[in-house]
């Protein structure tokens, strides 16, 4: 089993774009995130120093999980595939296009959910919330992992993905 904790987590005090935004977990003051891998996945772990603060906290981060969930399934597979099959999909890549180092790493605007198809579960902690990501695939578990960590980055960063 591999395990790996994000190191060093960052308070919100010191992300300032996240304060802006007073939906974000990370505008609660004394918010701190980090992320520990699981046998299955990840977990995502908000936390603040503030006890007058944690149920603002859960709240935020429970937003942020159901915009997740809305967001990601508000078209079904078969939506997508069908798009494809049209040729109108906005995101098709036509043949001959070359968009390396272009950027990318999944759609924008999907409030850091992850692309991979997974199981999300939030658990209310006595100083925050824990929201575990559990990958359907087997084989997708390592691409699960590196999502959550680029989205705990982010939060980290100051910023609060697709909010």
């Amino acid at each position: 089993m591999h395990k790996e904790e994000s190191k060093q987590p960052m308070s919100s005090s010191t992300a300032m774009s996240a304060s802006a935004d007073q939906r974000c977990p990370m505008s609660v003051p004394g918010t701190q995130v980090q992320t520990q891998d699981t046998s299955d996945g990840v977990s995502l772990m908000f936390t603040t120093s503030d006890p007058s603060q944690v149920a603002d906290l859960q709240t935020r981060a429970r937003r942020m999980l159901n915009e997740q969930s809305q967001r990601t399934n508000a078209q079904t597979p078969m939506d997508l595939a069908q798009e494809e099959d049209l040729g109108d999909s906005p995101t098709e890549i036509q043949d001959g296009l070359d968009d390396s180092g272009t950027g990318g790493g999944g759609t924008q605007g999907m409030a850091g959910a992850p692309s991979v198809l997974s199981k999300a579960v939030a658990t209310d902690t006595p100083e925050g919330i824990t929201i575990t990501y559990s990958a359907q695939n087997e084989m997708q578990k390592r691409q699960l992992i590196d999502e959550v960590h680029e989205t705990a980055r982010q939060l980290k960063g100051g910023h609060c993905p697709g909010m």
